[in-house]
């Protein structure tokens, strides 16, 4: 399934992306939220942790966030403060929080994260999205480094237009460059991959767990 953007997004489209950590979102669907925004929508992103545990270093990864976000056209943006590799016993909380994000900003889009990703974060963000998201009419799961190997998307957006906005989204997280998949050349292979799979150019892959048409 190759997704577009329809005359819908003009009329105020939403799109709510989830994230369990900084950097999640962008990595995932970095190059797909700026498509949406250039194209008018309305996006907001909920990231449960400030990724504490992710560096070594005092970087407030909280300020990286907004500034990433801000680069592909985000400025509605919600961080909290739930333990870092352990909101697996947030679960209840997340759900809550994410029902509030849901009932207030009323999404025709989600993005979350992989449900079996090996880390338990982000399992859990996708076990919080399933909940909370259960009358949104599209749900995609989108992939991070630690989605691989068992990560086999079926719908795809072609983002060659964006890929550069991308990369400059995840160079805002320099706490997070010395990371292997951040590097330009990754990203940009990731993204040639999952373009050659359906015969076009960069793209981005999704495992659809809800689509209404």
């Amino acid at each position: 399934m190759r997704d577009t953007v329809g005359s819908k997004t003009h009329d105020g489209f939403s799109v709510l992306a989830i994230g369990a950590h900084p950097d999640d979102i962008e990595l995932g669907c970095g190059g797909s939220l700026a498509k949406l925004a250039s194209a008018g929508a309305r996006i907001q992103a909920v990231i449960f942790s400030k990724g504490r545990r992710g560096t070594l270093s005092d970087a407030d990864r909280e300020r990286e966030s907004h500034a990433a976000l801000a680069t592909l056209g985000v400025r509605d943006v919600a961080i909290y403060d739930f333990e870092d590799t352990k909101l697996t016993y947030s679960l209840n909380e997340m759900i809550g929080t994410l029902d509030e994000h849901v009932r207030s900003f009323n999404p025709d889009r989600v993005y979350t994260m992989f449900q079996h990703d090996r880390h338990q974060d982000h399992r859990a963000v996708y076990e919080a999205s399933a909940v909370s998201c259960r009358h949104v009419a599209q749900l995609l799961g989108y992939e991070t480094p630690s989605s691989y190997p068992n990560f086999t998307p079926t719908v795809f957006e072609q983002i060659d237009g964006h890929l550069k906005t991308k990369i400059r989204a995840l160079n805002c997280h320099t706490s997070q460059g010395d990371r292997l998949y951040m590097q330009e050349e990754k990203v940009c292979s990731a993204a040639s991959f999952r373009g050659v799979q359906i015969l076009l150019g960069a793209c981005e892959g999704f495992i659809p767990y809800k689509i209404v048409l």
